[in-house]
């Protein structure tokens, strides 16, 4: 089986579970109208539109490990890609990136209900709604994770697991935001510190944990998915940093440039502002961090990290990471056929254009 043809039949069993766990939250929800209602429908569709990869992760974690991916791989999915959805939403609002999966971002739809559209005002509005439904999503997903089937010993490890690590998140994304508020230049290595725990590890090393802890697998192995984990995230991560700038929005379905407007300390940015000089760094400087510039200014930041090889040695960083993680799989006690669906998965990662 093909890593697109698995990951799909995971997408549609967990966009199944999802949708019957949030009709379950209905009657909780109906006498406090209208956002009671109005939350449930938006976070359900905002999040069935994810790829899903991470819910998928788990029901491959679980596999791995000897195990079925049944029910409570579902529902663990079916969490991590709630609490997916409550950070992103959080995520736009602080990166104020109008935009995501292809629609307005919920803070964005939410501006649009204010009671006097346009403005300031609207735009708190909507701010503040959608920080509840963030919150909501986040709540919701440790709710689906309390009520898993299976051993409850395996249930309570995943779960203790599921809590600490996104105290991690938010601990890596107060990192992030430090940096990007910081006008001091920061080192590679410090940058992919915040990847690492804003993104990576939550996005790859904890669903392949929780699966392989739901299917029974042995301890022994967790060190190793650890690392793999923490490699393939970091992939994806600075993968997504080229989408950001270079991709094309009808692809990523998020506007080119957010990174640079927002002045987000990337590998990107650390690699210009290392290497530009003069007129290059004037102009860059002028434009990293203006939420107003324009697309020929990103045009500009664009054409001036290849013509002063940050591209290549940002693409170069990725491969080794990748090569890492290309060892890390060959090297798990895994049958043949799930290290053929993560070495898709790694290639997905290093290729994608979404």
């Amino acid at each position: 089986m093909t890593f697109e043809t698995y990951f799909a039949r995971t997408r549609k069993s967990l966009q199944d579970d999802l949708t019957a766990f949030m009709a379950s939250k209905r009657g909780d929800v109906a006498r406090l109208r209208p956002w009671g209602p109005d939350a449930l429908r938006r976070l359900t569709a905002f999040t069935r539109k994810g790829k899903m990869i991470r819910g998928g992760l788990v029901a491959l974690g679980s596999e791995m490990a000897g195990g079925r991916a049944g029910r409570a791989a579902d529902r663990a999915g079916a969490a991590f890609e709630l609490i997916q959805s409550g950070l992103l939403i959080h995520d736009d609002i602080i990166d104020r990136d109008p935009r995501r999966r292809g629609g307005p971002s919920i803070h964005e739809q939410y501006a649009r209900l204010a009671p006097s559209p346009g403005g300031d005002a609207a735009g708190h509005f909507g701010t503040n709604l959608a920080v509840c439904a963030g919150d909501i999503a986040i709540f919701l997903a440790f709710e689906a994770m309390a009520g898993l089937a299976g051993p409850p010993e395996r249930a309570a490890a995943v779960q203790k697991l599921f809590a600490a690590e996104f105290g991690l998140v938010g601990l890596g994304q107060m990192l992030d935001v430090e940096a990007g508020a910081s006008r001091k230049s920061l080192p590679n290595r410090r940058i992919l510190e915040i990847y690492r725990y804003k993104t990576a590890r939550y996005s790859f090393y904890l669903p392949l944990a929780a699966g392989w802890i739901l299917g029974g697998g042995p301890g022994r192995v967790l060190p190793s998915l650890e690392r793999l984990g923490e490699d393939l995230g970091l992939v994806f991560q600075i993968k997504d940093d080229e989408l950001g700038l270079y991709g094309k929005p009808a692809a990523t379905g998020k506007p080119v440039g957010s990174d640079i407007r927002e002045g987000k300390r990337t590998l990107y940015a650390a690699e210009i502002f290392s290497r530009a000089s003069g007129a290059d760094m004037d102009r860059f400087a002028s434009v990293f961090g203006q939420a107003a510039a324009t697309e020929a200014e990103i045009g500009f930041v664009r054409d001036l990290a290849a013509r002063l090889g940050a591209r290549e040695d940002v693409r170069q960083i990725m491969v080794r990471l990748g090569r890492r993680a290309d060892r890390g799989i060959r090297a798990l006690p895994i049958r043949a056929g799930h290290r053929e669906l993560l070495l898709g998965l790694l290639g997905y990662l290093l290729s994608r254009r979404s």
